[in-house]
């Protein structure tokens, strides 16, 4: 059956479907607003690597931000074509379909009376965006900026707000969540190209545990340190990528002292047996400084790790991470609910905490990982 959407139930559903895609989110919209009402209005989940992220717009006849279309273009699973003379406006999550009045602009969806109609058959629009897909132009630069008469009429931000934009917070969390897809990729790259360190594996280091430990040789043990300081990724074709994965590779793998990195699955150890705590029951101080104690970024930020303790109850500490690392799968909404339960405890705590506990599942993001990644050509 197809449904009717207005008001403030039209963009909430599209936001919630958007949080929620698992493989897919394809948007036809002539005009595109800025940057801060489109997250607001899609979210953040675009930037994962699985999602097949597409925008058919008319950047001739139409426009899309400067803003909104250089965030969209840092994403490497973004597609943008322009189609001249479009004017349908299409939202395709997964097997979820809008059609609607509303371009992807904020003051189409705060300040207009829109409408929509959920599609509950979705084959025919599939079909008919590839179709228009096909026709429509690769996008790799803009023509001048529109005329202020037709942004003024599209995407003014001078007008009487009729409904609010969802909230978008999770920024920090969605960006985390993004580069584990691109430290996964490498990762699948680096055990292909060199193997692995067999030392390493036999002394129980995950994939992506002995990555995080070359990121750290090249960051940090390296004569050269060459990754330090990477802050654009390198250009670097896909031979050149294996080639200096493999060099470094044997670099690290002579310098690796046996039983020299144990003390990283002794720290992983040690946190997955303190956690999860008995539900119900309230943890001894020092059970959560312990857990703290394990986390290298509070090492920097002594400060940070004092007033976790005593700015926070330890009974919702640890309901706080037991719902973390209890949850069926870790989104970018559960990882900010988690900061904000917690004082102090921030986007880096929570991202290494979750690959503390789940080193087969999630990797380290970091400095070292960020810069390591850029140095072997990502985008970061």
């Amino acid at each position: 059956m197809n449904t009717i959407l207005s008001g403030q139930n039209l963009v909430n559903a599209l936001r919630e479907h958007c949080d929620q895609a698992k493989k897919r989110i394809w948007i036809a919209s002539p005009y595109i607003g800025n940057f801060k009402d489109v997250q607001k209005i899609i979210g953040g989940n675009w930037m994962r690597s699985h999602i097949d992220f597409r925008v058919l717009t008319d950047v001739e006849s139409g426009f899309i931000r400067r803003d909104t279309y250089a965030q969209f273009k840092e994403s490497p699973n973004t597609e943008i074509r322009s189609l001249l003379s479009l004017h349908a406006k299409i939202y395709l999550i997964d097997d979820w379909c809008l059609l609607t009045s509303a371009n992807l602009t904020g003051m189409a969806f705060s300040a207009r009376h829109e409408v929509g109609q959920v599609v509950s058959g979705i084959e025919q629009v599939v079909t008919l965006f590839d179709q228009w897909w096909k026709k429509a132009q690769a996008v790799s630069s803009l023509p001048p900026s529109p005329s202020k008469t037709i942004t003024n009429k599209e995407d003014s931000t001078k007008y009487k707000v009729l409904y609010k934009l969802p909230k978008y917070t999770s920024g920090a969390s969605d960006q985390f969540l993004k580069k584990c897809d691109q430290f996964k990729e490498l990762a699948s790259l680096y055990e292909s190209v060199t193997g692995r360190n067999q030392q390493m594996v036999r002394e129980g280091f995950s994939l992506y545990e002995e990555l995080d430990y070359f990121f750290n040789f090249l960051y940090h043990d390296h004569p050269d340190k060459p990754s330090k300081g990477c802050n654009k990724n390198r250009s670097l074709t896909s031979r050149e990528v294996k080639q200096e994965i493999l060099r470094y590779f044997e670099l690290m793998s002579m310098s690796y002292a046996p039983g020299s990195g144990l003390w990283r699955l002794d720290r992983r150890n040690r946190i997955r047996e303190l956690l999860p705590f008995k539900a119900g029951d309230s943890p001894r101080k020092e059970k959560i400084e312990e857990v703290l104690e394990c986390l290298h970024c509070l090492h920097s930020r002594p400060l940070n790790k004092t007033k976790i303790l005593s700015e926070n109850d330890p009974r919702s500490i640890a309901r706080a991470w037991n719902r973390l690392i209890q949850a069926p799968s870790i989104n970018s909404q559960l990882i900010e609910e988690v900061i904000g339960e917690i004082k102090y405890f921030g986007i880096s705590s929570a991202s290494e905490l979750i690959a503390w506990y789940y080193p087969e599942k999630y990797p380290m993001i970091n400095l070292n990982s960020e810069s390591g990644m850029r140095f072997f050509g990502f985008n970061i």
